[in-house]
């Protein structure tokens, strides 16, 4: 055969026979390369055919006796085509039928895809009417706390946002922060007289100042801000109050000259009542004092030493007078929302009912709203603020009964609804309980008013003091299923990839609109490896029970029996199961906090039923059994951590209370302590000291 024809060329052949061989190749559909071979054999064949034809004519009707011989061009072209793979390796077919199932698998996993991420979660009950229904007791609305505290939250004013007042009630919360203020009486003899002396020098220039001027300048200092005047981009500037009094503290001793501080903060602060106009008007109409930097610094120094000048360095130690007049108008501002909470906390029950964010398209409890906690706290440590403030001024009774207002407000969020309303009631109660305790530690209480306190601060849990109630988280998973899983099909649904994105902690972003940009093929995947929805539902209720369990049993006897419910949830695959990971609390943490504040309570009840024994009897009682017997006293206290009654001694005029704490050993009442060496309050090197209040806290 000639290498023209071994090519397949068709031109030496008649206008028909080349037209035919390109229909039967066309028809063909198959590889190039069989193609090219076939047209190479079909033109070799009418070549050797028309050899014989001696014109032209001849040959043109050779050539259509042939055509017509081979019959149909498309019968033709799938036998050639079916001659071919007949005739092909078997490798070459393997290899085919590999790439032809492949093919067909891609094509069911895009549909499958395509079908998985469309589809929709179907909402069928209503676990918000559920929860609310689950949490609303059927007693008179007329004994519901909600209403007064709605009313109390609405009238309660927040200390100014970094301001003195608030600088003053932060010292009382954070030890260490008190410790590093720089008091005036902190510096030797020598440099309280190079102060008193310069500002004394300078006094001067503050009293060129208007009254209006001084008063704009003391306004400042109210938000802890000093502005500072400088020709630059900004009109003014402004410096911590705290920075610019270690700076001038610092000029005058080494007797440098006055100077602008180094932290400056660039930016003016958005402060309601920060009088930022005043200080505009200044610049606009050339008003800025002459030596105004002398001047500020006078006025700085001078309410440096009057703010912090009997300042205590102890937490727990007795109001001052500086603080008694910074914080007493603050707490007269909010003597309406007080009494507001106050009449709350004496009501029976306490019911709030449930709401999404309006903004949310559905009713889903993940968008519950639950703004009230943040205020809830700030009312009950401004209870704590009442009781000390009436402390200072020696009403003690009246303070114990701000106390209990607060303990009681606390138990109207414990036992029921949400674990974080939970949580912000058995921090509220702690307050309480906690404040009762020192006043008790520190002040001289009747008989009769100890006896009062200690009747009402027993009543406050008539059914007992309840433990952590998970129900609700319960409801809040179910409801979450029925929000990111799909309805019916395989195994109950499956997890919708653009709610794994919205439930998921990774650092994914996402538009304003909410539109998924990125991570989409991450989040299909996860989610066709998790768990469809019947299995996650078994898999979680299964789960739950066990945790359940666990959080009824003590932290002693879960130690006792190695119980850790975090292994439980560990042990399950994180990715197949991701929404039971991310749904579910550290309960055992959680049911640990409850036995604490039972303890916390119980402890209280006992210290007061002890001081009340001292007080009728001259010294207190051997052993606590005689507290029952003598009607002091229903029932003795329990230790979570050792699951007997709370250690009791007695010593030459006083007794100690307290738990085993977390480590579960008896350290003989010597209290745990913290990284610097402060006693710590449920540490886990030490025990729990209820009684006496922590050396720390009373001296």
């Amino acid at each position: 055969m000639s290498k023209q024809y071994k090519k397949g060329n068709l031109q030496n052949l008649p206008a028909c026979v080349a037209e035919f061989i390109k229909q039967v190749i066309k028809r063909m559909r198959y590889r190039r390369k069989v193609q090219q071979d076939v047209q190479a054999e079909l033109a070799a064949h009418f070549e050797d055919e028309l050899k014989a034809c001696a014109t032209d004519e001849e040959k043109e009707q050779k050539a259509k006796q042939l055509i017509t011989e081979f019959g149909d061009v498309k019968l033709l072209a799938v036998l050639l085509r079916r001659a071919k793979k007949r005739c092909r390796p078997l490798w070459r077919t393997v290899v085919a039928r590999t790439f032809q199932t492949i093919g067909i698998l891609i094509l069911c996993f895009i549909v499958y895809t395509i079908w998985f991420i469309t589809g929709k979660p179907a909402i069928n009950i209503d676990y918000l009417a559920l929860l609310n229904q689950m949490g609303r007791p059927q007693l008179r609305d007329e004994d519901n706390a909600w209403p007064h505290y709605e009313k109390a939250i609405k009238m309660y004013i927040e200390p100014v946002q970094d301001g003195v007042v608030q600088e003053f009630i932060s010292f009382r919360d954070k030890p260490g922060q008190l410790e590093k203020v720089l008091r005036f009486t902190d510096l030797s003899q020598d440099e309280q007289t190079q102060i008193l002396k310069w500002v004394q020098n300078s006094q001067k220039y503050w009293d060129n100042l208007s009254a209006e001027q001084q008063a704009v300048i003391l306004k400042c200092f109210e938000y802890n801000w000093v502005p500072i005047f400088k020709k630059l981009y900004l009109p003014y500037r402004v410096t911590p109050f705290k920075s610019m009094t270690n700076h001038l503290v610092e000029d005058i001793r080494e007797k440098k000259q006055v100077t602008e501080p180094y932290h400056i903060v660039t930016g003016h602060p958005e402060r309601a009542g920060f009088p930022d106009a005043e200080l505009m008007d200044w610049i606009k109409q050339d008003k800025v004092p002459p030596n105004y930097m002398e001047a500020v610094s006078v006025a700085v120094l001078n309410e440096w030493m009057k703010r912090y000048k009997d300042l205590p360095k102890n937490v727990w130690a007795p109001l001052s007078d500086n603080e008694y007049h910074y914080i007493s108008p603050w707490i007269k501002q909010n003597e309406p929302a007080w009494q507001a909470f106050v009449a709350g906390s004496s009501k029976s029950y306490c019911y709030r009912e449930y709401k999404c964010d309006p903004k949310s398209e559905d009713k889903w409890l993940f968008n519950v709203v639950l703004p009230h906690l943040s205020a809830l706290r700030s009312l009950a440590r401004l209870g704590i603020w009442q009781a000390r403030m009436d402390i200072h001024k020696g009403q003690v009774q009246q303070a114990l009964e701000d106390c209990l207002a607060v303990a009681r407000a606390g138990s109207h969020w414990q036992g029921k609804g949400t674990l974080i309303e939970q949580l912000v009631g058995l921090t509220i109660s702690r307050l309480g309980h906690e404040e009762i305790l020192n006043i008790t530690a520190t002040q001289d209480v009747s008989v009769t008013d100890l006896q009062q306190v200690q009747q009402r601060c027993s009543q406050i849990y008539p059914k007992g003091h309840p433990l952590m109630n998970i129900e609700g988280e319960k409801i809040g998973f179910l409801d979450t299923v029925q929000h990111v899983f799909t309805d019916g099909g395989p195994g109950g649904g499956h997890l919708v990839p653009s709610k794994w994105i919205q439930l998921s902690d990774e650092n994914i972003y996402v538009a304003e609109r909410g539109e998924l940009k990125i991570f989409t093929p991450l989040s299909t995947a996860a989610s066709m490896v998790h768990a469809r929805r019947d299995e996650t539902v078994a898999k979680f209720n299964e789960i739950f029970d066990k945790l359940t369990e666990n959080a009824k049993i003590s932290p002693c006897e879960r130690h006792r029996r190695n119980v850790d419910s975090d292994d439980i949830i560990s042990a399950l695959p994180k990715y197949r199961y991701f929404l039971i990971h991310f749904m579910l609390p550290a309960l055992d943490r959680v049911s640990e906090i409850g036995y604490r504040s039972r303890t916390l309570h119980e402890a209280t009840v006992t210290s007061m039923a002890l001081k009340l024994w001292r007080l009728e009897k001259g010294e207190y009682p051997a052993n606590m059994d005689e507290l029952v017997s003598a009607g002091f006293l229903k029932e003795l206290p329990m230790d979570p951590y050792s699951d007997k009654l709370l250690v009791y001694k007695k010593t030459d005029d006083n007794f100690t209370l307290y738990s085993v704490g977390p480590n579960f050993i008896d350290d003989g009442g010597i209290p745990g302590k913290s990284k610097e060496g402060r006693p710590t309050k449920w540490g886990d090197n030490g025990d729990m000291v209820f009684w006496p209040v922590l050396e720390a806290q009373v001296k």
